[in-house]
């Protein structure tokens, strides 16, 4: 209603200041009245009219101002939905997960004591097979679900990190010496190359153990028998630390690179895809990198290899005594 009159009262000081304007000229002609009349008369008519146009202008700003305003507010109220909603599906993962592993560890249990028939021979060899493959099934689901649980922890800002000065030859062993028990292990050459002055690295044991085991467990599943796995340990000139999984397998095609820390996503199409998982390990990885405040950063090339890296901050490194392994 105000914007209306505004702009009626805009129309009327346009026609008066036209009409007065209008006398102005035909009066120099027709009459013959002082300079200063006709002076006058031109303030008379363009005053009101630069009156109403300031006026209008503020009701102009006024409005996008509150435009500017409600268009916040709604993005705000947008923002908490979706980061309510975001909360909600955390809380219930982390919630049906611990629900479906407590029953998948009675299922473990009681298949492993069928398995090498703890209380006594099974009377058909194709028992002890099946409870063989219901170990394994349930062994893997529980290792997904294991995953979902620690990424919904996350994303709940549930996780925490216990940080602790952590010598980094012997984890980077003791990694090495569980992924050389994997089955499909055996077939690839798995090193670490050679690093002098080995530094000590402050993170949470456990978690730097699970992004190894992560990293390397991706790297043999993509690589082919005969391939190639290297650890490699770097200090730039900032004492950045940066662990490095590199591999020569089948690599990651280049538009799938920035979404292949995404929850969920896989290199391979879901229809044609060899390797099973849930494709949460590397988003694992990156969300546990962010809790150390590095990052995780990946460069491949796809038929060639695929080298994923992780990049400690310099308040997260410190120099220790020379040791080399290898």
């Amino acid at each position: 209603m105000r914007e209306k009159r505004a702009k009626q009262l805009w129309l009327w000081s346009l026609f008066i200041c036209i009409l007065l304007i209008l006398f102005v000229i035909f009066g120099e002609v027709w009459l013959s009245l002082p300079a200063w009349v006709y002076h006058l008369v031109l303030i008379i008519a363009i005053v009101p009219l630069i009156f109403t146009y300031v006026r209008l202008s503020g009701m102009k700003r006024h409005m996008l101002a509150q435009q500017v305003s409600d268009r916040t507010q709604e993005l705000q109220e947008a923002l908490q939905m979706a980061e309510a909603a975001s909360q909600s599906k955390s809380d219930f993962l982390a919630n049906m997960s611990h629900e479906l592993r407590t029953p998948l560890n009675a299922i473990l249990g009681f298949s492993s004591a069928m398995q090498h028939e703890a209380f006594g021979p099974l009377n058909n060899p194709t028992y002890k097979e099946y409870a063989a493959r219901i170990y394994a099934s349930g062994e893997h689901l529980l290792s997904l679900i294991n995953d979902i649980l620690d990424l919904s922890k996350i994303e709940a800002n549930r996780q925490t990190t216990k940080s602790e000065w952590i010598d980094l030859s012997t984890a980077l062993i003791e990694v090495m010496n569980i992924v050389s028990g994997y089955p499909s292990a055996a077939d690839r050459e798995i090193v670490i190359e050679p690093f002098v002055d080995m530094p000590r690295l402050l993170a949470d044991s456990k978690m730097l153990r699970q992004m190894l085991l992560n990293l390397l467990s991706n790297a043999i599943k993509f690589t082919k028998e005969g391939g190639k796995i290297t650890v490699s340990v770097h200090l730039s000139d900032k004492n950045e630390l940066q662990i490095s999984v590199t591999d020569n397998g089948i690599g990651i095609p280049a538009d799938k690179i920035k979404d292949i820390a995404k929850p969920f996503v896989q290199v391979e199409n879901v229809m044609t895809r060899t390797h099973k998982g849930s494709g949460l390990g590397l988003s694992l990885v990156d969300r546990i990198m962010q809790l150390h405040g590095g990052k995780m950063i990946i460069s491949s090339e796809f038929g060639k290899g695929t080298t994923v890296s992780l990049q400690f901050p310099p308040m997260r490194v410190e120099q220790s005594d020379d040791i080399i392994i290898g």
